[in-house]
């Protein structure tokens, strides 16, 4: 008699079917043009959560929200017989149904059901949760960079020549946010020639530019670099868009790695939208509304710069508040056996569901809207298409619906203002878009003129106030004034004392005066700020992904460790007038009164004043053998170095962030 089973292909149906219902990871089964789902493995709702009537359901209706992220597109080919695999892939989807969305990352395989007689039935998709690897391998590499040490052997000098050609900072301005990611192609890794700036203008108007020159390696990226700093300077110099072009046409005409390049140029007034563009051979801008509603401005376009060509038409329109303007190259609507029409059109899908995404706060993708456009999009495109063939620029412009206020704050002249003062500033900076070392050096700076406020201005036992007022304006750079009204005091002439506040704020500004009156004393202080550029691979974007900056601890701690190489005292939160003898006090412990050698880790430490510092120096005279450590990247690594402590240091490069203080 033969077994039931003998009739099954596959083995006895119910041992398949207990199978298929405990699979690791899921799968989806589709049928019809329509993509319904006629099978779903539990683990599907660990992947879009517990939807009622998901079965017999059109995937696009019971899933919508994976429009524009071309999981979709992929379904389709599918269904044309043609397989397709994705690796780690990003996917955000409404998991509560409470319309924001929770980030995953998945390695799959959509491959055509196909019928006995070899017609394609529907879709089976296979998938796994990548998303634990991801995450660890994020982890591990943010705090070894060993993804970025690995890459800059193989390509590093690659990078380190288009980075010194580009921009490395973007403005930040009050009524609109600038964004710029630079790819490398997958397929060349040699210096390409694409450009990208944002310049502000003396009139208050921003000038954004895109451009590509012919060819690869050190000539093209040359040219690039070339053809860039003659468009700032014109644009700088006051002259209009069309005089603007007749200069970089002019310039291109004369060599032949700058003959033949093409450019975008767009003047856009930020406090009213108004907006002139122009193309010489380059595609046009697309505009994002905020609705998520997009569509390409109706340039007409010249010839390439350089080849003899009619001046370019201007067109000018008008920007809503809230739109997003991107720019680009050709290499990221360019695809092999694709028109540039549906290489257009799957930007603008990928752009609009990127504008529309609702986010959890959980999610690495940056929340900054233009970050967070140049993120998605990359990442969407360079998966639609296996990577990027040529160097992929796309710079991404927000028109704000209001700008920053300004900060204005009023503090009793007390040593308990300090923290609320750093808090609320901090929270206005990131507010305007700071970047972290930006921030960090205006808020020390301004935690210095309050101390002096507190310190100087007011006899003892008498109160009084003191007023922080910052401002950012259209030139992108920050003033902030620190005022008080009481009379000022001359610092002791102790070296190891005080009177190192004022030399601490004009290291840590571009710009720094002080202003006596018989009403009181007043700090001023300017920075300029902006925003790091993104100049990468694919491939190294994906593996080092976007990372949430962590909470800052404003929590005064010092813990002793005893480590193989002696006791070290890890210091965190802030040192200022409040803290400073604390800190004094735990070095006296640790080193028993000086007699011990100790090295104090001060990488944890937030704001690092000038009572810290005059704490450092008296301590360094009584404590045998005396050592501090603090990454170059740490607030106090700076601090140290503009104070004369830069000798407790161990040695370090050159490079490192004090050496990047760019005043």
């Amino acid at each position: 008699m033969t077994a039931p089973h003998a009739r099954w292909s596959s083995g006895d149906p119910q041992a398949v079917l207990d199978g298929f219902e405990q699979l690791p990871g899921f799968v989806w089964i589709f049928e019809g043009p329509e993509l319904r789902v006629v099978a779903a493995n539990p683990a599907v709702r660990a992947a879009v959560g517990n939807r009622s009537g998901l079965l017999g359901e059109p995937f696009r209706s019971a899933v919508p929200e994976l429009a524009g992220q071309h999981i979709f597109e992929l379904l389709d080919q599918a269904l044309h017989g043609v397989r397709s695999h994705g690796y780690e892939q990003r996917v955000l989807t409404d998991r509560s149904g409470d319309g924001r969305l929770t980030e995953a990352f998945y390695t799959f395989d959509m491959a055509p059901w196909r019928n006995p007689d070899g017609s394609v039935r529907g879709v089976i998709v296979q998938a796994v949760d990548a998303t634990p690897v991801v995450v660890a391998r994020q982890a591990a590499e943010a705090a070894a960079a060993t993804a970025e040490r690995r890459y800059r052997q193989a390509v590093g000098l690659v990078l380190e020549l288009q980075r010194s050609l580009l921009p490395d900072m973007l403005p930040v301005l009050p009524h609109v946010q600038v964004a710029a990611h630079y790819l490398v192609a997958s397929s060349d890794l040699v210096a390409g020639g694409d450009w990208f700036d944002a310049v502000p203008l003396p009139d208050g108007r921003l000038a954004l530019t895109v451009g590509d020159v012919v060819g690869h390696g050190a000539t093209a990226a040359a040219a690039m670099g070339q053809l860039r700093t003659v468009a700032r300077q014109a644009l700088q110099s006051g002259a209009g868009l069309p005089q603007v072009l007749a200069v970089l046409d002019d310039f291109a005409a004369r060599a032949l790695a700058t003959r033949a390049a093409t450019t975008c140029l767009v003047v856009l007034d930020p406090r009213d939208g108004a907006l002139e563009a122009a193309s010489h051979g380059h595609p046009a801008p697309l505009v994002v509304g905020a609705t998520g509603d997009s569509r390409y401005l109706p340039l007409t376009p010249a010839g390439p710069l350089g080849t003899g060509a009619d001046p370019a038409p201007v067109h000018t329109c008008r920007l809503r508040a809230d739109d997003v303007l991107l720019l680009y190259t050709d290499g990221l609507i360019e695809r092999p056996r694709q028109s540039l029409h549906d290489g257009a059109r799957a930007l603008a899908d990928a752009a609009a569901a990127a504008r529309r995404a609702i986010l959890d706060a959980a999610t690495t993708v940056p929340q900054r809207l233009p970050d967070r456009i140049c993120t998605l999009v990359t990442e969407r495109l360079a998966l639609a298409g296996g990577g990027f063939g040529d160097d992929t620029t796309l710079l991404a412009a927000h028109l704000l619906p209001e700008p920053v206020a300004p900060l204005h704050l009023t503090l009793s002249a007390d040593t308990t203002a300090l923290r609320p003062m750093r808090q609320v500033m901090g929270d206005w900076l990131a507010r305007i878009g700071a970047s972290g070392p930006d921030a960090s050096d205006l808020v020390h700076a301004a935690g210095e003129a309050a101390t002096n406020a507190i310190d100087h201005a007011y006899p003892d036992g008498t109160s009084g106030t003191f007023t922080v007022h910052g401002a950012l304006d259209d030139q992108g750079v920050v003033h902030v004034t620190c005022t008080d009204q009481g009379r000022w005091r001359p610092p002791a002439r102790d070296p190891g004392g005080r009177g190192r506040g004022l030399t601490m704020i004009r290291g840590l500004v571009d710009r720094a005066e002080v202003s006596h009156t018989d009403a009181g004393t007043t700090v001023s202080m300017h920075h300029h700020i902006g925003q790091a550029t993104n100049v990468t691979t694919v491939a190294a974007a994906q593996a080092a992904g976007p990372h949430k900056q962590a909470a800052v601890d404003e929590e005064f701690t010092a813990a002793v460790i005893e480590a193989p190489a002696g006791r070290v005292l890890r210091v965190q939160g802030p040192v200022d007038l409040v803290t400073g003898p604390r800190l004094r006090a735990a070095i006296m412990q640790a080193s028993r009164g000086g007699s011990l050698p100790l090295t104090i880790d001060l990488t944890p430490v937030t704001h690092l004043s000038s009572t810290g510092v005059r704490v450092l120096h008296e301590v360094a005279r009584i404590v045998a053998h005396l050592r501090v450590t603090a990454t170059p990247q740490s607030p106090a690594h700076a601090v140290l170095e503009l104070t004369g402590l830069g000798h407790l240091l161990p040695e370090a490069p050159a490079n490192g962030r004090n050496a990047g203080f760019h005043r």
